[in-house]
């Protein structure tokens, strides 16, 4: 008789998710979030609003949305703007990446922030954090 070897760990989503995460306030310009993520080459920023902490997540796709994206006019308008078009949703580091991919599937968004249990920044989960967990072999 064999004893079966102990399975696995089943990932979470601080497995999965990026660390380092690019913050922007809701005061910002449009211009403003879109020169952070234009020189760091990602696609979405976790929106901050000052005393009260994270409220939501903005893309690249939000701010090219905003026509017409010339510099002056998205220099006028602001984050909040468009911040209530984008569905305020969360994942935490200990659910599961299939829980994240389902978040932000019934909501239509690419990426939402990690919150640890006293609602604090610890990370984000894009689309390409989940697909790369997919693609990854598990033994």
């Amino acid at each position: 008789m064999s004893i079966p070897a102990p399975s696995a760990r089943a990932a979470v989503v601080g497995d999965v998710m990026s660390r380092q995460v690019l913050t922007v306030e809701t005061s910002a310009s449009l211009w403003e979030a879109w020169q952070v993520l234009f020189s760091s080459g990602r696609r979405h920023l976790v929106v901050l609003d000052g005393g009260r902490g994270v409220v939501g997540v903005l893309s690249d796709r939000n701010i090219l949305v905003d026509v017409p994206a010339t510099a002056e006019h998205l220099g006028r308008r602001k984050v909040a703007d468009v911040m209530a078009q984008v569905p305020w949703v969360f994942v935490a580091p200990d659910d599961s990446p299939a829980h994240a991919a389902d978040v932000m599937s019934a909501n239509h968004v690419e990426a939402v922030p990690v919150l640890d249990d006293e609602g604090g920044l610890v990370g984000i989960v894009t689309e390409a954090d989940i697909v790369r967990w997919v693609a990854t072999p598990r033994t």
